[in-house]
C-alpha cells in the first residue's frame, strides 16, 4: 500500500498507441499497460479507421481516442494531447515488460534524460523463420549500442512531453518518422539514454506476403519522408550497420537471411514508391 500511495504523487506517463485494425493484438497490448508497476499512467489512442473490434478493445480499457490517418499524424496528434509530464510511444502490437515505465521515469529523472531507446525484443508465436530473422534482427541493433546515431536503427520510446513539444513536426509522414524525430531531438540538443534492464516485445509479422504488403504501403509515403530529411531516409535505406559487424555471423543462415529481409523489404517498399509517382504523373496527366 506505500508504494502505491507513492506512485500516485509520480509524474503523469501518457502512453500513446497508434492503430489500424489492431484487434488481434491491441488487448494484450493494453493489458501489459494495466499490469505497469507503475500507476500514474493516461492511454491514448489515435485511430486510422479501423474496421474490425480495435475501438471496441480501446474503449473497454477507458481509452481516450482520437483520429489520424497517416502514422506520423498520428504520432504528434498523440503527443499533443496528452497531458502527461512524460510520453511513452508503443504500437499496438507490443508489450511491455511490467516494470518498464517505472524503470523510464526513475532514469529519467536520476540522469536527466530527455527521451530513452528502449531494448526490444520478439515473441516467436509460431516459429516461422521470418519470425526468427526479425527476432535476430531485433538482437543485433540491441547488441549494437557503439555506432553512431544517425545510424542508430533503435529509436526513442520514451520522452519528456516539453522536448518533444519543442521540435517542429512534418506532416504527412507515413515511413520514417520515428528515425526523423530522433534526429530532430539530437538536433535540438536533447540528451537521449538507453533502457537494456526492461524491454519492449513484439508479436512479429509471420508470412513474407504479409510483410511485402506492409513495405509496399510504406513505400507510397517514401518520397515525402525523403523531402522531409533525405539524409536520414538515405541513411535507413540501406542495410542496416550491424549485418556488417561480426557479432551478426554468430548465426550464418540467419546472417544471410538478413539480406533477403532487406531485399524483400527495399523491393516491396520501391514498388510502392513507384505506384506513388504513376499515380501523380496520372493525375497530373488527366
Amino acid at each position: 500500500m506505500v508504494r502505491k500511495k507513492l506512485l500516485k504523487h509520480s509524474p503523469l506517463v501518457s502512453v500513446n498507441i497508434r492503430t489500424f485494425n489492431s484487434g488481434k493484438t491491441l488487448a494484450e497490448t493494453l493489458e501489459s499497460v494495466n499490469k505497469q508497476s507503475y500507476s500514474n499512467i493516461e492511454l491514448m489512442i489515435s485511430d486510422g479507421g479501423s474496421n474490425d473490434d480495435t475501438l471496441k478493445i480501446a474503449k473497454k480499457y477507458k481509452a481516450l481516442i482520437n483520429n489520424a490517418k497517416q502514422l506520423g499524424d498520428a504520432r504528434y496528434k498523440l503527443f499533443t494531447e496528452s497531458k502527461g509530464e512524460y510520453v511513452m510511444s508503443l504500437d499496438s502490437d507490443q508489450v511491455m515488460d511490467k516494470n518498464l515505465i517505472e524503470e523510464c521515469v526513475k532514469q529519467s529523472k536520476k540522469y536527466s534524460y530527455d527521451a530513452l531507446i528502449i531494448s526490444e525484443k520478439s515473441f516467436i508465436d509460431e516459429g516461422t523463420f521470418l519470425e526468427k530473422l526479425i527476432a535476430y534482427d531485433k538482437h543485433l541493433i540491441d547488441k549494437d549500442r557503439s555506432q553512431s546515431a544517425l545510424l542508430d536503427a533503435a529509436c526513442p520510446r520514451f520522452f519528456k512531453k516539453n522536448v518533444l513539444m519543442s521540435v517542429p513536426w512534418p506532416k504527412k509522414l507515413s515511413i520514417f518518422d520515428d528515425s526523423i524525430l530522433y534526429r530532430m531531438l539530437l538536433d535540438f540538443g536533447a540528451k537521449v539514454g538507453y533502457v537494456e534492464n526492461f524491454s519492449i516485445w513484439h508479436h512479429e509479422v509471420k508470412k513474407w506476403s504479409i510483410l511485402f504488403k506492409k513495405f509496399y504501403r510504406y513505400g507510397k509515403g517514401y518520397f515525402r519522408a525523403l523531402g522531409v530529411s533525405p539524409k536520414i531516409v538515405t541513411l535507413h535505406s540501406m542495410p542496416r550497420a550491424s549485418y556488417f559487424r561480426k557479432t551478426a555471423l554468430g548465426k550464418p543462415v540467419y546472417f544471410f537471411g538478413l539480406f533477403l529481409l532487406y531485399f524483400v523489404k527495399a523491393f516491396a517498399a520501391s514498388l510502392g514508391a513507384l505506384n506513388f509517382l504513376l499515380t501523380k504523373i496520372i493525375g497530373k496527366n488527366i
